[in-house]
Parts: structure tokens; C-alpha cells; sequence
């Protein structure tokens, strides 16, 4: 079964029979989409997919959520139903720059380039770009290989519509993590991780940053302190493990009694 299982929702809860899969949810409409908000920056994707979804009970017309589902589905890899449900929420917000931009990412990180770009390039020449919107276009831009100085102005727009946003520095540095441009992956981290120490997200992702540049022990440390912040983070787990067994310290590891 795939997510958009997670992405169904009921018009109201049932009074009576069998009881809901999911019950009703004991926030409201705010809570929810507080909550949903709150586990995406922790990297918790499915989690906050549920949270949207118990938004959208309350209230169908709520574009934050209808984009906080699609952007989660591309987090976990899941291009297609991004896609398609980024369909449904532009039948509802047809101009829309966050879920344009959403529906342009999904479709250039799942092989479909050229009609990506135009999606992502629609955001940015709406009346209103937004800052997601920017983000999407610098990411979609280095997945489709594009000169790494046009997402840069990209992340550059993003950065001065929200310059005090950690969240912004964090989104940057994954994509270029995930580009493997560990050295401009640095600057946006290391302010992301000045505001937001203890999120587990950011410390794992400036710990890819010194995995990338070869600073294993530095690594170590950061995924060390993100598998602290969330017990479940396996990838911090895994990626600590790795470390250890590839880095040019291992034998200081084992001497500590920490390698394998």
C-alpha cells in the first residue's frame, strides 16, 4: 500500500460502528498543522504527514497543508504520489508558487525534467514568489546538473526573504549535501546549526557536510549528537557506524572500546 493511504481523510468523525483507523484528531485545525510543522523539521516525515492530513479535516482549503504533504512525500523519496497529489491541491489553488514549486521538484527528481523547470520557473515568476518556492528552483536546478551559480542565486533569494530562518540554511545545505558540493554546504549549515544546536536534522546534515569533505572525526561527533536528539534517527546511526569503520581513526575508536 502506498502513502496516499496516510493522505485520506474523513469529513467527520464516525458516531458510531467500527472505530476510525485513525481517530479524530485532539488538536485543532492550528495544532495540527503545528504539529505537522514541528515533525518535518525533525525529519519525521511520516509523521507529519498524518498531522496535514488531520489539518485537512478541519479544513479542506488549507494550502499549507496540501503543500506540507506533497513536500513530505518528496522528502521520503516518493516522487510520483508527490506528483499527483500536487495535482490535486492545484485543482484547489491553481496559481499557487509553493505548490507549483513542489510539483516542479517532484517532477525533476523523478526524471521528468524539462516539464519540472517549468513548474519551478512559474513559481519564481509569480506576482509573489515565495521562499519555498526559491528553495524548490535551487534544488531543481541542481538535480537536473545545471551550473551550481544558478542555484546559488536561488538560495541567495530564498535567504534574504527570510534571513533569520534556520530552516532556510538547513534546506540549502541538504541540497547541496545531496549534490555533493560539501564545501558550499558549510556556510548555510553551520548558521542553520548557530540557531537550531540541538535539532537532530541539522546536526546530522553538517555531519554529512564533514563526511563529504573527509573530516571524519568531526563527522562522528555531529552524528553521534543527532542519533542523541532522536533515538529512532537510523540514518544517524548508520552513518556514525559507517564512520568509525572508514575513517582514518578507527583504531582510536576501538581503543576507546566504541569500533567494531
Amino acid at each position: 500500500m502506498g502513502r496516499f493511504s496516510r493522505l485520506d481523510f474523513a469529513e467527520a468523525p464516525a458516531a458510531n460502528g467500527a472505530p476510525l483507523e485513525d481517530p479524530w484528531p485532539d488538536l485543532d485545525e492550528q495544532g495540527c498543522l503545528n504539529a505537522a510543522g514541528d515533525q518535518f523539521d525533525r525529519g519525521l516525515y511520516e509523521a507529519a504527514l498524518v498531522y496535514y492530513s488531520r489539518a485537512l479535516r478541519f479544513n479542506r482549503d488549507l494550502a499549507q497543508a496540501w503543500t506540507g504533504q506533497v513536500r513530505c512525500l518528496i522528502c521520503l523519496e516518493e516522487y510520483r504520489e508527490a506528483i499527483t497529489w500536487s495535482t490535486r491541491g492545484l485543482e484547489r489553488f491553481k496559481d499557487d508558487p509553493d505548490l507549483l514549486a513542489c510539483r516542479g521538484l517532484a517532477l525533476v527528481l523523478s526524471g521528468t525534467i524539462r516539464e519540472g523547470m517549468e513548474y519551478v520557473d512559474g513559481a519564481v515568476e509569480s506576482k509573489t514568489p515565495s521562499v519555498l518556492a526559491w528553495l524548490a528552483r535551487g534544488e531543481a536546478l541542481l538535480a537536473a546538473g545545471q551550473p551550481p551559480v544558478n542555484a546559488r542565486r536561488c538560495f541567495l533569494k530564498a535567504q534574504e526573504l527570510a534571513p533569520d530562518d534556520w530552516r532556510v540554511d538547513l534546506r540549502i545545505g541538504m541540497a547541496l549535501n545531496r549534490a555533493a558540493l560539501f564545501a558550499e554546504a558549510r556556510t548555510p549549515l553551520t548558521a542553520a546549526l548557530r540557531r537550531a544546536e540541538t535539532n537532530p536534522m541539522v546536526l546530522f546534515h553538517v555531519g554529512c557536510m564533514h563526511e563529504g569533505a573527509g573530516e571524519w572525526n568531526l563527522a562522528a561527533g555531529y552524528f553521534q549528537r543527532a542519533a542523541l536528539a532522536r533515538p529512532d534517527f537510523k540514518e544517524a546511526q548508520e552513518r556514525l557506524d559507517r564512520v568509525k569503520r572508514g575513517s582514518p581513526m578507527r583504531g582510536w575508536w576501538k581503543a576507546l572500546g566504541v569500533g567494531r
